[in-house]
């Protein structure tokens, strides 16, 4: 049975720009492998999304069955991270990103990082993320960084191809020089710079056509007032768009092709140009100062009109240049990708799997990891962390640290920096990719006095409490865990912190509480929040490798099993309080229900009907900005007695 896929584009999916032309290429590659491919254009405003907007997405996720597999282009996702969150937990979905949308020009000072905090929170819901562009993975990596919104999923990298074309012919000696921009009349593609420095090109052999829609009404009436007040009007056309055959004419007339962009997250127009011989001038904006081959043509930093004026000066009247800049496209057209190779590169990238969901209850995908540790952050229990230091502060330097379940590494995060003792950490967890995530985000951390950290990692299993390393550390901590244990796990962590006179910190325990709460914050009581919350509280209590899990019950067993040890056990109320109408929170709040209910279903499946009905009138509500919800969590701190 064939693979089948559904691909999400805003607006038209037939509109000539490149990240569409992108997308329908790759459609037709797929399709000639044998995948099913649907094709699904969104109406509204993208990607500064209004409520058509949001509805359309939300109606086409909807109308996709559990399991189903889903590509979401960049334009249609970044903006509503909310809307991809309610959906995460039952569809497989990759986000196609062909640049980052905070990135644009002509954004308000606000807009570029509400976009960009905006786009990195919706992909940490996704399985995986395919860019157009080298250049868009590292900028994806730095936004990352920036924001500290990591993104878990894998990135693949899969550069368009190009179709095979006719190479257009040189210019004949004292024939005009005719200059081909392809691009889409807004700020980023950079018109304006391009007609200031044609008005300065000493050569007046020259002609230069503009192919691309009109996206900005006001940004292209500037473009067309410059050519006006420059006198220009007779060597500088506006054609607007324009369909394939009209372009593929363009190309076989043009001598050169000068796109003057800020910025392109890869820049298609330009192998589109090699592909028909022609050399290129542009700028080094994002991509393009990859995309460009050596030797392909001129680039200048963007932006600066008196440069991209001389370049085209000196290619107008310098026949020499224009022959050896034809001969470098002519060794780079011999290496282009063509969309078939493309097509077979981006099927194995939607297969990519290497984050997936998890199949154990005791393991976690690296998104919902992300998606906690900020609020994780704000609900723990700093006094409880401050009486820890005191009580480090006796130990000798440097103190030793365990953490366990470490995942990616949160639990160090918040800890280490509120620690003035100089630390060793010892992290344990069973998925050898979180393991390495934990360990490349310590690089940066330090202690409370500026010292770095020394951090070893150690892939193992949990079921046992029996590792060397463990034994040899000043404190065990870890953080939500303790649910997915059973008593017996919880007697011997309490008998091997004993053994060792470890101190223990255990933090955001889940109490089996949790309840929706409107605008006020106020808890709502309704019978069908019960009946759900009842059936996940018994989905947690079951086995999730080890050994029967407390659950809900954990918090409360370990506090007398570290109190019979002879422990001072202090605890600290720690709950999540998401607020209603809160952008941030959404996609939180929006993956717990997903979850809940999923449980609910499993532990119930005669009830899944009234489960769904339930899920979705909730996420409604959500979105509406009605509901926020609130979730018990403790915290625990337990110190050895002072020998006497």
């Amino acid at each position: 049975m064939s693979q089948r896929f559904t691909l999400l584009v805003a607006g038209d999916p037939n509109q000539r720009t490149g990240g569409y032309i992108y997308d329908a290429q790759i459609v037709a590659a797929l399709r000639e492998q044998g995948i099913q491919v649907d094709v699904v254009g969104l109406e509204g405003r993208f990607p500064q999304a209004d409520e058509t907007a949001a509805h359309a997405l939300t109606s086409a996720l909807e109308s996709l069955a559990d399991s189903e597999r889903v590509i979401i282009d960049g334009l249609a996702m970044g903006a509503l991270p909310d809307v991809v969150a309610r959906h995460a937990g039952r569809l497989n979905i990759t986000s196609l990103l062909h640049h980052p949308l905070g990135d644009e020009q002509g954004l308000s000072s606000e807009e570029p990082q509400h976009l960009h905090r905006s786009e990195l929170t919706g992909l940490a819901q996704v399985a995986r993320v395919i860019v157009t562009s080298r250049f868009t993975a590292r900028r994806l990596s730095e936004l990352a960084k920036e924001y500290s919104l990591p993104i878990t999923a894998p990135v693949s990298v899969v550069e368009p191809g190009v179709a095979h074309a006719p190479v257009s012919p040189a210019a004949q000696q004292g024939e005009a020089i005719r200059l081909l921009c392809v691009a889409t009349l807004t700020p980023r593609k950079g018109q304006d710079v391009l007609v200031n420095a044609l008005a300065e090109v000493e050569s007046h052999q020259w002609q230069c056509d503009c192919f691309g829609g009109a996206r900005d009404a006001d940004f292209s009436a500037k473009v067309q007032r410059l050519i006006d007040e420059h006198q220009l009007a007779e060597r500088v056309t506006l054609h607007g768009e324009c369909d394939a055959e009209t372009l593929e004419a363009a190309y076989q007339s043009a001598h050169a092709l000068v796109l003057p962009s800020w910025y392109e997250g890869y820049g298609m127009v330009v192998t589109e140009a090699l592909a028909h011989g022609l050399p290129v001038i542009t700028t080094t904006g994002g991509a393009l100062r990859d995309t460009l081959p050596e030797g392909a043509g001129i680039s200048v930093e963007p932006g600066d009109a008196k440069a991209l004026s001389a370049a085209i000066s000196h290619f107008c009247t310098n026949e020499a240049l224009r022959t050896e800049l034809r001969a470098g496209v002519a060794l780079a057209r011999g290496e282009l990708n063509d969309w078939q190779a493309a097509g077979i590169e981006f099927a194995k990238a939607l297969n990519d799997e290497s984050t997936a969901e998890l199949s154990a209850g005791s393991q976690f995908a690296a998104s919902w990891l992300t998606l906690r540790e900020t609020v994780d952050s704000h609900a723990r229990s700093e006094a409880l962390v401050n009486r820890l230091n005191a009580w480090l502060a006796t130990r000798e330097a440097p103190v030793s640290l365990a953490d366990l379940g470490c995942g990616r590494g949160s639990n160090m995060q918040f800890l280490a920096p509120r620690l003035a003792s100089p630390q060793q950490w010892a992290l344990f967890d069973h998925d050898d990719a979180l393991l390495k995530e934990a360990r490349s985000r310590a690089v940066s951390l330090h202690d409370a006095s500026g010292q770095p950290l020394t951090v070893d990692t150690h892939c193992a299993s949990l079921t046992k409490l029996d590792h060397p390393a463990l034994n040899a550390v000043d404190v065990v901590s870890a953080s939500a865990l303790i649910d997915l244990v059973s008593q017996q796990w919880i007697d011997a962590l309490a008998q091997q912190c004993a053994s060792h006179q470890q101190a223990l910190l255990i933090s955001l325990s889940v109490t089996g509480e949790w309840c929706f709460i409107d605008a006020d914050q106020q808890p709502i009581d309704n019978p069908e929040d019960r009946f759900v919350l009842g059936l996940f509280n018994a989905h947690q209590q079951r086995d999730k490798g080890l050994g029967e899990a407390l659950g809900g019950d954990a918090h409360r067993a370990l506090y007398h099993a570290m109190a019979q040890q002879g422990y001072a056990v202090e605890e600290a109320s720690t709950p999540w309080q998401l607020v209603a109408g809160s952008h941030e929170h959404q996609p939180l709040v929006s993956s717990l229900i997903n979850g809940w209910a999923e449980a609910a279903t499993e532990q119930s499946p005669e009830a899944a009907t009234r489960i769904a009905e339930w899920r979705t009138a909730r996420l409604d509500a959500v979105e509406r900005g009605q509901l926020g919800v609130w979730v018990g969590h403790r915290d625990l701190l337990a110190l050895p007695a002072e020998k006497g």
